[in-house]
C-alpha cells in the first residue's frame, strides 16, 4: 500500500472514529435527558402548571357577561384578563366589584352603562375592549390573553376563521381599502336592453 493509500485510510479511520464518538455523545446525552425527564418531569410539570394557573374570578366573569351581553364567556380567559388588569391597570380593576354589584341590578349592557359613574363607565368599556380584542393594554406592556376566542371573531365565525398567518406586508392593515365601484354591481340601461333582446331570441 503506497503512502497516498495509507493517508486516505487513516483519514477514513479518523472520520469513522469521529462519527462514532459523536453518536456516542449524542446517545449519552439523550439517555441522560430521558432519565432526568422520567424521574423529575412530573414535579416540574406540576410546578409549571401551578405557575400558569390563575384562580377563577366570578366577580369579573359576571361583570363581563353583563357588559358584553355574552353569557358563555370562558372562565379561564376571564380570570387571566382580570389578573392582567390588576397588574397593568389597578385603578381600572378597582371598578370591577362596584360594577359587578351594579350589574346585578342592571343586567342589560346599556342600562349598566347608564347607571355607572364616569370612572365606572371607563372601566366597563375597558373590559369590553379587552374581551373583543383579546388584549389588555397597548404597546410593549400589553398582555395578549386570547386570539381565536376574542369576541371580535364571533360575528363572522360562520364564514371566517381567525387568520394564523400575515395577510400582507408590514402594517398592511394601515392602507386604505380599495374603492368600491358601484357601477360594477348595478344594472345599467344597456344591460337591461341586452337582457330584453336575449329574452326575445
Amino acid at each position: 500500500m503506497d503512502q497516498a493509500s495509507d493517508l486516505a485510510f487513516e483519514e477514513a479511520g479518523e472520520i469513522s472514529i469521529g462519527m462514532t464518538r459523536r453518536a456516542f455523545a449524542i446517545g449519552t446525552a439523550v439517555s441522560l435527558m430521558l432519565a432526568a425527564c422520567h424521574g423529575a418531569a412530573p414535579s416540574q410539570a406540576d410546578g409549571a402548571a401551578d405557575a400558569l394557573a390563575v384562580p377563577e374570578d366570578p366577580v369579573f366573569l359576571s361583570l363581563s357577561q353583563a357588559i358584553t351581553g355574552h353569557p358563555d364567556l370562558d372562565p379561564v380567559i376571564a380570570a387571566r384578563t382580570a389578573q392582567a388588569f390588576r397588574q397593568l391597570f389597578p385603578e381600572v380593576a378597582a371598578t370591577f366589584a362596584p360594577l359587578a354589584a351594579l350589574a346585578s341590578r342592571h343586567p342589560d349592557p346599556t342600562a349598566l352603562l347608564n347607571a355607572a359613574t364616569p370612572a365606572q363607565r371607563e372601566g366597563a368599556m375597558a373590559v369590553v375592549t379587552a374581551w373583543y380584542t383579546g388584549t389588555v393594554g397597548t404597546g410593549v406592556t400589553a398582555q395578549a390573553i386570547a386570539y381565536a376566542d376574542a369576541l371580535m371573531n364571533r360575528p363572522v365565525a360562520d364564514a371566517l376563521f381567525p387568520p394564523t398567518y400575515q395577510l400582507g406586508g408590514p402594517a398592511w392593515w394601515t392602507a386604505a381599502p380599495p374603492p368600491v365601484d358601484a357601477r360594477s354591481h348595478a344594472a345599467t340601461p344597456d344591460d337591461a336592453q341586452q337582457t330584453a333582446g336575449k329574452s326575445h331570441v
